[in-house]
């Protein structure tokens, strides 16, 4: 099955950084595309490799408006091996592969959702890894329990909001957060606090030069 590539331009993420840092920045004119390697180093196509950005986030801060991006996307966010906590990464490499999505993307989608505790539950009852709600458990067919099925739900659902949202990131991370139906009704991510700074927290980590 095609499955849609995991899309991030350049001006995204530029864009992401400065929301990060609470500094609001114009969209550039033009999507370069952006690469992330194993050692979290970037590149522009066609350009140099890219100073890092270890932009922190501060959760007390009002979080700055993020763009919706209407326009065509032509970046992939890509990388060339797993990433992890050892005790995780060849495991992540594996269902990454499965659903074909980014290891380093699914790392950073799961570090902020249980800083990589199986048995970690929210208030509202997302368990795991991954943080499934019961309802979306059930829906995947998954035991929330069981840290290997819960990685691997939790990428598959990423996966079915990446293919809803065209491949869109920072969408499907949204959807990831508060819902696909919340994205659709805004036409880009949700004007709610936390799924704003949820999105821009995992931006930045896909930014740091090591994710363990």
């Amino acid at each position: 099955m095609k499955r849609t590539p995991n899309r991030l331009t350049l001006w995204q993420f530029a864009a992401a950084c400065a929301i990060v840092a609470g500094v609001a920045q114009p969209a550039a004119a033009r999507a370069d595309v952006l690469e992330i390697g194993a050692d979290g180093s970037r590149w522009i196509a066609g350009g140099g490799k890219l100073a890092a950005a270890p932009f922190a986030l501060d959760a007390e801060r009002s979080p700055s408006t993020i763009d919706n991006f209407e326009e065509s996307h032509a970046g992939l966010t890509t990388v060339a091996a797993a990433a992890g906590p050892d005790r995780w990464r060849a495991r992540v490499g594996q269902v990454a592969a499965k659903y074909d999505i980014s290891p380093a993307l699914l790392e950073a989608l799961v570090w902020q959702e249980s800083r990589w505790n199986p048995a970690a539950v929210s208030p509202a009852g997302a368990r795991g890894l991954a943080q499934l709600m019961p309802g979306t458990a059930r829906e995947l067919g998954v035991n929330s329990d069981d840290p290997d099925a819960n990685l691997e739900g939790g990428a598959r659902y990423l996966r079915m909001q990446l293919d809803t949202f065209d491949g869109d990131v920072e969408r499907a991370l949204a959807a990831y957060n508060a819902g696909p139906g919340r994205v659709r009704q805004a036409g880009g991510i949700p004007s709610i606090r936390e799924t704003r700074l949820y999105v821009a927290a995992i931006l930045e980590r896909l930014s740091l030069p090591v994710r363990r």
